[in-house]
């Protein structure tokens, strides 16, 4: 082996680990931003909100009709977050309509990989397999769902990601419904 291709052949292994090493930061630091700021506590659009602007978060998105005391309304805002990791997007979403009452707290992280989000996220929150999960009919999306409970109440936990496809992306979903539909 000449010294120049051994000289490559590390270059190539330092790279490799240090992708490896930031998949796993990244991951981690996507799963603990999730349970702090989603999972630690029930969906509540008001306190995420609240929060969002004590922090100086940017606005990315506010859209629908906000909070009414009768009728439907359906209302996202969401804001873009830095982490030392990367970018992603948190929401919260409040809605009322014939199907009943929901608040979620969601995050979208494009540059996430499903996998080791995954991992990670069932084991920081002890879940087990996931109650449902199945594979876009196009092949390029997997979706897990889980039923926790958070606070004594049941949720839904759902993470979308592009793991089928070896492609980045994913989507962490907690949505509580908090009246049934009529």
């Amino acid at each position: 082996m000449t010294k120049g291709f051994g000289e490559t052949v590390l270059a190539l292994a330092v790279l490799l680990c240090a992708a490896v090493a930031h998949a796993d930061e990244r991951s981690a630091a996507i799963v603990e931003a999730f349970r702090a700021t989603c999972v630690a506590e029930l969906p509540n659009f008001a306190r995420i909100d609240a929060k969002a602007m004590a922090e100086h978060l940017p606005v990315n998105m506010d859209a629908g009709t906000p909070r009414q005391p009768e009728g439907p309304f359906n209302h996202i805002k969401s804001w873009m977050v830095s982490l030392p990791t990367g970018t992603h997007e948190l929401s919260a979403v409040e809605a009322r309509g014939p199907s009943g009452e929901v608040a979620t707290c969601a995050m979208t992280v494009p540059d996430a990989l499903g996998e080791e989000v995954k991992q990670d996220l069932t084991k920081a929150l002890d879940l087990g397999p996931a109650e449902r999960e199945a594979i876009s009919p196009d092949g390029a999306r997997r979706s897990s769902a889980w039923r926790v409970k958070v606070q004594g109440e049941g949720v839904i936990l759902l993470l979308i990601d592009g793991s089928p496809a070896n492609g980045p992306g994913a989507y962490l979903n907690l949505t509580h419904r908090l009246v049934a539909g009529s």
